[in-house]
């Protein structure tokens, strides 16, 4: 028995490993990481200039990544690089240079996906216009840099580009019509804290997805065929004017406060009472936030759900106040009946649920008058005091809450009430179809 531990011990189990298994492995390692692992052997310094085709050009030593990127690209000048993503830079003055001979080497070499990431220096490093030669590019990612003044004939060799995330990243609305218009296979657009742009206008024909969280007082769908969704978590909290004058297919909108205005067709909506002209049927999806200290805040919301009679889930936001003592009144007694409580809303999801009196009122309206509805989602936080603030609520607390719900004078049939020991991600709505996040997301659910 000894004499097999030993053997076992001793063998080199990662040499046995394939050539693509190391690469992987190699590729997974910042450059001082891998660099150290290519020197255990010959055959693993062979494997190395492979990794470049996953180039991960950051460091945890400290030394300058800048520098170490230049000296590598350069010692393997005719290795394939398929994707450089950058950490943490700091771009110096200086250093504007070496990125511009990085993106002139690497649009002869393929590149596919490109992350630069500038700190956070306030002064927004412009990006260099070489970027313009990377034309086999499918996927940008740039975090605090200044985007270069984009022409149409600029932007027409970014042609390939699937997707676009911006974060930080100041850019003007001709530069970004051009790349929408000249990118006509753009599916994803991320634009986040966009400095003085003022007004998003959507022009595209191919893009699926916009994620936005920019100071801009505007947003106007304008043509987007094919867009399906809209989210940003922040809409709600500013003054943004939402204009929608074509997007057949969108079908998730939010999240929007009762701050917005939405003008769809010869509807304008500014959570007054109004007459419908124009609505919206391919809305299954809306994220909504509850200003319940706002005098009006469920007509708002009941004249709201009118614009969108095909709406299948509803998300129900709280806006951030702590305190509830000066709540408004409203009254949820409806004049007239809504279309889509009356033939399609199945799911309804109060992100954070605090038990308090206007959110058991809203959640028993909507058990109550719902016809179709099947799930409703409370995902719990407990602000009975300051210590336990933002904790999870006990289990008596939660079974007393849902007593009180089911109601045995309801429209629908059985509704499953689900309960979660936390609040719903601040992200959910940008990566609820990721694969791994549904996994995780039914875990510290209470059974109750």
């Amino acid at each position: 028995m000894a004499t097999t531990v030993g053997t076992d011990l001793s063998r080199d189990r990662i040499s046995n490993l394939a050539d693509s298994t190391l690469v992987t492995i190699l590729s997974r390692l910042c450059m001082d990481e891998a660099a150290r692992c290519s020197i255990l052997s010959s055959r693993w310094r062979h494997l190395f200039p492979c990794t470049l085709l996953n180039f991960r050009a950051f460091t945890r030593s400290g030394r300058n990544v800048v520098k170490a990127v230049t000296s590598i690209l350069a010692a393997y000048p005719n290795e394939p690089v398929l994707s450089l993503r950058t950490g943490m830079l700091f771009f110096r003055p200086q250093d504007q240079t070496a990125v511009d001979v990085w993106l002139r080497d690497l649009s002869n070499r393929g590149i596919e996906e490109l992350s630069l990431w500038f700190g956070f220096d306030e002064k927004r490093r412009p990006i260099p216009e070489s970027l313009f030669a990377c034309s086999s590019l499918r996927r940008l990612h740039v975090i605090n840099g200044t985007f270069p003044d984009t022409t149409e004939a600029a932007a027409a060799s970014l042609a390939r580009l699937t997707k676009i995330e911006l974060s930080d990243v100041r850019i003007s609305q001709k530069s970004l019509s051009s790349l929408l218009s000249q990118c006509t296979v753009l599916e994803h657009l991320t634009i986040k804290f966009t400095g003085k742009l003022r007004s998003l206008r959507l022009r595209s024909r191919s893009l699926k997805v916009l994620h936005s969280t920019g100071d801009f007082e505007t947003l106007v769908v304008d043509d987007a065929p094919n867009l399906e969704r809209v989210v940003d978590k922040l809409m709600n909290q500013r003054e943004v004017d939402i204009e929608v004058v074509h997007a057949p297919k969108l079908e998730f909108l939010g999240c929007l406060g009762m701050s917005n205005d939405i003008d769809v067709g010869d509807t304008i909506f500014t959570g007054k009472v109004m007459r419908v002209e124009t609505l919206m049927p391919s809305i299954k999806t809306l994220a909504v936030e509850m200003s319940y200290m706002n005098k009006g805040y469920t007509m708002w919301l009941m004249q709201l759900l009118k614009l969108f009679p095909h709406l299948e889930t509803l998300y129900i936001k709280r806006d951030n106040s702590y305190v509830v003592e000066h709540t408004a009144t409203g009254s949820w007694e409806m004049r007239r009946p809504i279309p889509c409580m009356m033939n399609h809303l199945e799911k309804v999801v109060f992100e954070v649920f605090r038990g308090h009196k206007w959110e058991m009122e809203m959640a028993k309206f909507l058990h109550e008058r719902c016809d179709f509805l099947k799930t409703m989602e409370f995902h719990c936080m407990d602000d009975a005091s300051r210590k336990n603030y933002g904790g999870p609520p006990s289990e008596e607390w939660v079974r007393k809450r849902k007593e009180l719900l089911c109601l045995d004078n309801r429209a629908a049939g059985d509704v499953h009430l689900q309960f979660f020991k936390r609040q719903l991600a601040e992200n959910h709505h940008e990566h609820c179809d990721d694969e791994r996040y549904q996994r995780e997301y039914y875990r510290g659910m209470y059974d109750v």
